[in-house]
């Protein structure tokens, strides 16, 4: 078990409902299971049928604020949120969902806390504390749950739920993505937005050809409550992993994909995405890949696709484009 997951168990009391945001190891569910009640809130799609798996309620991919409910104690563990957003959510979240007691326990890397984090919590809870240090980690504690409500963030016809990538605004990649796959002037199809986030990139398509048939899909749930609220019933949003529920037949795919793992860059992580994008365009079919520049993603393109081609560049992002081989 990881330090930091046994220091979060260290401190964190046992109470009738067990609610885990981010376990990454699992070890923290598979501890806590003998409770009367455990329920996984993390927004990634894996974490969250792992859960089930092991007997677990998820909230899957309904928004946090509106689904959870309880009575008696509560205790919520888990990974440090890697965002303010994120925080505010979930501390808001089960402030206000009924429970007669609640304890929070996020932990994380001494470096990666901060006193911004103890002001979030601040919102939602009366006290809030640090424990002692488990070598270079420590955990935030909140206890004393205050009336609390949570509101998306709205800007310009984004929303952004929870801790969505880019919260409410374009991201300057999926601008640039959008802007190529507009600027061609002719109607890309049947169109996928392939890790939509807030649904910035299918908002502009939509907007230049409104006929067009969109699906967009993410594994962050709070990515596809966003996508959905921005979208509203011009696009249909999916939960699931690199549209693995999805069935084959899009003309274009449009893929912003995501290059960290927690604060590592991690340049794989767009394999398994471009995988899915091979499997759902048809043949002859369209995908246009945006990319940090310094990130050597034309060799994925090529192994998977033919005529691939340097759609746009700027200072910081490449867009390639590159066609399903019949």
């Amino acid at each position: 078990m990881r330090t930091l997951d046994a220091l979060i168990l260290e401190v964190a009391p046992r109470a009738d409902t067990v609610i885990i945001d981010d376990d990454p190891e699992r070890s923290l569910i598979d501890d806590r299971l003998s409770a009367n009640r455990v329920i996984s809130i993390s927004p990634d799609f894996a974490q969250s049928r792992d859960a089930i798996a092991r007997g677990a309620e998820s909230v899957e991919d309904n928004r946090l604020d509106q689904w959870l409910t309880g009575e008696g104690s509560a205790v919520v563990i888990g990974q440090m949120p890697k965002s303010l957003a994120r925080l505010d959510y979930v501390a808001r979240s089960v402030a206000s969902a009924g429970f007669s007691e609640v304890t929070l326990v996020f932990g994380g890397n001494n470096k990666h806390l901060s006193r911004s984090m103890n002001e979030v919590l601040g919102e939602s809870f009366e006290e809030v504390s640090a424990s002692r240090g488990k070598g270079k980690f420590r955990c935030l504690v909140a206890t004393g749950p205050k009336p609390s409500s949570y509101e998306p963030k709205q800007s310009g016809g984004l929303v952004a739920v929870g801790g969505v990538f880019s919260g409410a605004r374009e991201d300057f990649g999926g601008q640039l993505l959008a802007q190529v796959v507009v600027d061609k002037r002719t109607a890309p199809g049947t169109v996928l937005d392939l890790g939509c986030g807030n649904g910035s990139v299918a908002k502009r398509v939509l907007e230049a050809y409104p006929d067009a048939r969109v699906v967009a899909t993410d594994a962050d749930a709070d990515a596809v409550n966003s996508a959905r609220a921005t979208l509203g019933d011009r696009a249909e949003v999916t939960w699931d992993d690199a549209g693995a529920r999805l069935e084959p037949g899009f003309d274009t795919v449009m893929l912003n994909p995501p290059f960290h793992e927690g604060t590592t860059v991690d340049a794989t992580l767009v394999q398994h995405l471009l995988d899915g994008a091979a499997r759902l365009l048809k043949p002859g079919g369209q995908i246009y890949v945006v990319h940090n520049s310094h990130l050597r993603y034309r060799p994925e393109l090529e192994a998977r696709f033919a005529n691939v081609t340097e759609e746009a560049r700027n200072q910081k992002f490449t867009v390639m484009r590159g066609e399903l081989r019949g």
